[in-house]
């Protein structure tokens, strides 16, 4: 708009001066010029409504500092090519106070569409928004733009890095029989709410254990057989919580052990719990992991979570929420990096030997 203005004021001085000096060539020259402004902008107008502009990322998941492909999307609908049309857009991390800004500069031949890409290398886990702010949009000499104002965004998971750990399960936690609503497909247990199968009477079994309906059907005696509730003897409990102060460094590394220690306790076959608070929730949310497939699972729940401004005491809202759920360990999270194993801290996850 500022060209645009700067070339009205062109226009308008060229006709007075050929008014007060009566030059019929800086008249006739100041008609020229307003003439091929007013077609320039009405230009500008008319792609402004046959061209349609959007941004596309090709992959919603990525790792740390790995490059990442924005795409500046143009499709023109119109009879007339579009020499230049510049994206503007913002990005933030969910978890993040900085915005940064981007900028990509883009064309499209008549009837036709058009991708121009830029490469983004994202250095902090975390999701990120892409927000496309304005589009402006050129004449044919490149001179003069119109501005359209848009909302439209785009999404992209960054996964944390994912060190080695040395962490040991110890007895307690291998044979640990708490309370579930996941059970044991493979043994049976003593829990008498869910039945493992039903099989036929051998030497041993209670008396109380006799399905007798079903016995007297099938002519010989058969027994129910309880399940094995699959308790998760490690809770990790994650403070997200405001006033903080983290720096950029502490929360790539506060998001390492949460992944990284998680992938330990799968791999050494140990179901855990991870709980955090929740803003938009106003409550506390637990996920259960036992595979690998709930460690980018509740990864992505907590991206999406939102902070509360105010300090929030995890391990008391934890112990309100599941009062009489007992746990062989707990392991504390913090944003600022500080990590606590059943009341121990430790200084390096990646050195240590964690013990649950």
């Amino acid at each position: 708009m500022a060209t645009g203005l700067i070339l009205v004021l062109i226009v308008g001085a060229l006709g007075y001066l050929g008014t007060i000096y009566t030059s019929p060539a800086l008249i006739l020259l100041s008609i020229c010029c307003g003439v091929m402004l007013f077609l320039g902008y009405g230009y500008i107008l008319y792609m402004m409504l046959r061209v349609k502009c959007r941004i596309q990322i090709p992959i919603v998941m990525a790792e740390q500092e790995e490059g990442v492909m924005i795409c500046a999307v143009t499709e023109n609908r119109s009879r007339l090519p579009l020499p230049k049309v510049v994206y503007r857009m913002d990005y933030r991390n969910s978890f993040g106070r900085k915005k940064r800004k981007l900028s990509i500069q883009a064309a499209a031949d008549a009837k036709s569409s058009s991708r121009m890409s830029v490469e983004v290398a994202a250095k902090s886990s975390g999701n990120y928004t892409f927000r496309l702010v304005r589009v402006r949009f050129y004449g044919l000499l490149g001179i003069g733009y119109l501005t359209r104002y848009v909302r439209y965004e785009e999404r992209l998971s960054i996964m944390p890095k994912i060190m080695p750990v040395m962490i040991e399960v110890g007895l307690a936690s291998r044979y640990f029989q708490g309370e579930s609503e996941v059970y044991d497909d493979k043994t049976g247990g003593d829990d008498v709410s869910e039945v493992f199968q039903i099989r036929s009477f051998q030497p041993g079994d209670k008396i109380q254990n006799i399905h007798w309906k079903l016995s007297a059907k099938e002519d010989e005696l058969m027994v129910r057989e309880n399940s094995q509730p699959m308790g998760c003897p490690v809770v990790i409990l994650l403070d997200i919580s405001g006033g903080q102060k983290e720096t950029e460094k502490q929360r790539n590394h506060f998001f390492e052990m949460v992944i990284s220690i998680s992938f330990g306790l799968v791999e050494k076959q140990c179901p855990h719990y991870i709980a955090w608070y929740d803003e938009k929730e106003h409550d506390l949310i637990r996920v259960r992991v036992d595979k690998e497939e709930k460690v980018y699972y509740f990864i992505l729940l907590l991206y999406g979570a939102v902070q509360s401004r105010e300090k929030m005491d995890i391990a008391l809202l934890y112990q309100e929420k599941y009062r009489g759920e007992t746990a062989v360990t707990k392991i504390e999270m913090n944003l600022t990096g500080k990590l606590i194993v059943a009341g121990t801290e430790i200084e390096d996850f990646a050195k240590a030997e964690i013990r649950v």
